[in-house]
């Protein structure tokens, strides 16, 4: 009698079990790692020299947004390690639907078709100051969400941007006679950037 009491209590606890990690395995979910990286160029334009700023970017240092007037996408790595920024911003009107789809920067050369505004900055090292561009200056490029899930609100894309014969950002601070000029090339892709709204 002993012996079959014993056994109906391990059945029991069997499927009690059973049951647990059932509903465990509902309640868990996976989240996709969130990446991405960014890449800067200063394109001396008098000579063949190139300054060059590589980042992988964490959690915190990147932000997708959205209002009821715009959308935007914010790359900013960490001070004082990162000199650079970059700011995505488009207009609800200009959306596409699901968010999906190839926006081209709007500036002075591409005014009418043009979706995406964009600011630069690059950091002096020795103040928090900085050199700013944005759609009023000549650039072209675009950014391109390729995947975003309405579910988890998770993004992914890339982007790419050249920035024409501006004076060197990095002359800013040390204010020479006669400043160089550059074409400045900033790249670089994003994956599974949760959006938050405001």
């Amino acid at each position: 009698m002993k012996r079959i009491i014993a056994a109906t209590w391990l059945l029991v606890i069997a499927f009690f079990s059973v049951s647990c990690d059932e509903q465990n395995d509902e309640s868990t979910t996976i989240i996709p790692r969130v990446e991405a990286t960014m890449e800067r160029s200063f394109n001396y334009i008098e000579s063949a020299e190139q300054e060059k700023a590589v980042y992988s970017l964490s959690l915190r240092e990147m932000v997708l947004s959205s209002d009821e007037d715009k959308l935007q996408i914010n790359f900013a790595p960490s001070r004082p390690a990162g000199n650079d920024a970059l700011v995505f911003s488009i207009k609800q009107s200009e959306l596409f639907n699901g968010f999906i789809g190839t926006y081209p920067i709007r500036s002075l050369s591409n005014n009418k078709r043009g979706r995406a505004d964009i600011t630069y900055y690059h950091y002096y090292n020795k103040t928090s100051k900085s050199a700013l561009f944005s759609s009023g200056n000549r650039m072209e490029g675009q950014i391109e969400i390729k995947a975003y899930d309405s579910t988890t609100g998770l993004a992914s894309g890339s982007f790419e941007v050249t920035i024409s014969n501006v004076t060197d950002p990095t002359s800013y601070e040390d204010n020479p006679a006669k400043p160089r000029k550059c074409n400045i090339t900033l790249r670089g892709n994003f994956n599974n950037l949760k959006l938050i709204n405001a």
